[in-house]
């Protein structure tokens, strides 16, 4: 990418191997229609994109071209300053100055594309996506866009939009061990482990000492039942990262199972031996059998119980079957064990949600807020909690912020209305439930929400 005062021009490259159309006609006079249509035709471009966007080839490449004529002098020095706030840390100093250099000038997309970054850094993926997106709209060959974005995506859990963002991005770039490693990570998630280990592999190939990359291939095979070879790569792993936390969670992972001559699995388990209980649990939580898992993780406990990592599992094994009892249990001895452990609380508040014990919600979710593990979950369920106990001042407090960090919470959209209705706020409180009803997202709250919305609109009459 290249600019100077008068004149930015962003550039892109892919290789003439990539394309499968006739290269040589691309070396023909064009008028603009035509060149339009292949430009389109080569990029995988929307029929109605309305941008110009030139190429010419040279040797093996296909370089495409896109440029703004004019810079504009204030959205510019509001750019400037944006930059110079993100150096020093100021993010959310420099998020203001990007919103208003796009309010400026809304056709330049470094500013879309650096004010995607910046969200993103503060962990405000929606709003990341929407930037990211406008950046895209703009300029289609701002190839950079793809990869935050795919990740923003990832972070949604929106694994198939991910995947296309980071296959775009590799249109254009082959040599990034990052792309390959988050797409075989998409590729596990959606279960379609023949990819997802392609892409670990791809990953290794480029940088051969990413521990990331084996530990995907080994959590792969585990899934798979595939012992012999998953611990083959969690030695490979334990062998790059050393004492690091990728390390030790290969040395947990482990599987120790035996094959018998008949080629049957053999479950048999060494009583002196808690590493292949934990092994033994943790393949079968990847196998879904919860249960199990929760039996495994507890013989591992009976003989080292100082392992809070392992009391943690093992409330997570009891969220699953739904037994929210044991789970506390769990999780209260993982806490009282680390008790500086965010993560912990956190649980735990979920589990006295789940409990319906409010008053324990309250405290537990406080406390994983106080050590820094404060998502939208868990403003979720303290809001909730303290709707429940008649502070609905403070619950509005608690569901705002939740739906701050993720604007797509539906429950805390639906728990909002109701803390709204309750405060004698019908309007914002209907709107938040059209905000679940109209949605293109399917979920069970739409019914309720039409429930609750036609309640609140008759008593309100």
């Amino acid at each position: 990418m290249s600019k100077n005062q008068n004149i930015k021009i962003i550039t892109a490259v892919i290789k003439t191997s990539e394309i499968t159309e006739d290269i040589s006609k691309l070396n023909h006079p064009l008028d603009d229609q035509e060149k339009n249509r292949i430009v389109k035709r080569l990029l995988g471009l929307a029929s109605n994109y309305n941008g110009s966007i030139d190429f010419e080839v040279q040797n093996d490449k296909v370089i495409f071209s896109w440029k703004i004529q004019r810079i504009n002098p204030n959205a510019n020095k509001l750019h400037n300053t944006a930059l110079q706030h993100a150096r020093k840390g100021e993010i959310k100093n420099s998020i203001e100055h990007w919103e208003e250099a796009t309010n400026i000038d809304p056709y330049n997309p470094d500013y879309f594309f650096n004010l995607g970054v910046a969200y993103f850094e503060l962990k405000k993926y929606m709003e990341s996506v929407d930037a990211l997106n406008r950046t895209l709209s703009i300029c289609p060959i701002f190839y950079k866009a793809h990869l935050i974005l795919g990740t923003s995506y990832l972070k949604l859990r929106k694994f198939e939009n991910s995947k296309k963002q980071f296959q775009k991005y590799l249109k254009y770039i082959k040599n990034n061990a990052l792309v390959y490693l988050n797409l075989g990570t998409v590729f596990s998630i959606l279960s379609d482990y023949k990819n997802g280990a392609r892409m670990f592999e791809k990953a290794i190939e480029i940088a051969p000492n990413e521990p990331r990359a084996y530990l995907g291939i080994a959590k792969i095979n585990s899934a798979l039942g595939k012992i012999d070879e998953a611990n083959n790569y969690f030695k490979k792993v334990i062998e790059i990262d050393g004492n690091g936390s990728l390390a030790n969670y290969a040395k947990r992972s482990m599987a120790t199972v035996k094959k018998q001559k008949s080629e049957e699995i053999d479950t048999k388990i060494s009583s002196d031996n808690p590493e292949e209980f934990y092994s033994e649990g943790y393949r079968n939580y990847l196998n879904s059998d919860f249960q199990k898992s929760a039996e495994m993780y507890k013989k591992y406990l009976s003989l080292k119980p100082e392992d809070d990592y392992v009391w943690c599992a093992l409330g997570e094994s009891y969220l699953r079957v739904g037994n929210a009892k044991l789970a506390a249990e769990a999780f209260k001895k993982a806490a009282k064990l680390s008790p500086k452990k965010g993560l912990y609380f956190k649980e735990l508040a979920l589990s006295f949600y789940k409990l319906e014990d409010y008053e324990k919600v309250i405290v537990s979710a406080s406390k994983a807020k106080e050590l820094g593990k404060a998502d939208s979950v868990t403003y979720c369920i303290w809001g909730k909690a303290l709707f429940e106990k008649g502070n609905i001042n403070e619950a509005i407090i608690m569901l705002d912020h939740s739906l701050k960090s993720n604007k797509n919470n539906f429950l805390a959209k639906y728990y909002l209305a109701e803390a709204l209705d309750k405060n004698d706020d019908a309007m914002n409180a209907v709107g938040y439930l059209e905000e679940i009803i109209f949605s293109k997202n399917k979920s069970p709250l739409k019914e309720k929400s039409e429930i609750l919305k036609k309640a609140i609109i008759e008593k309100d009459q």
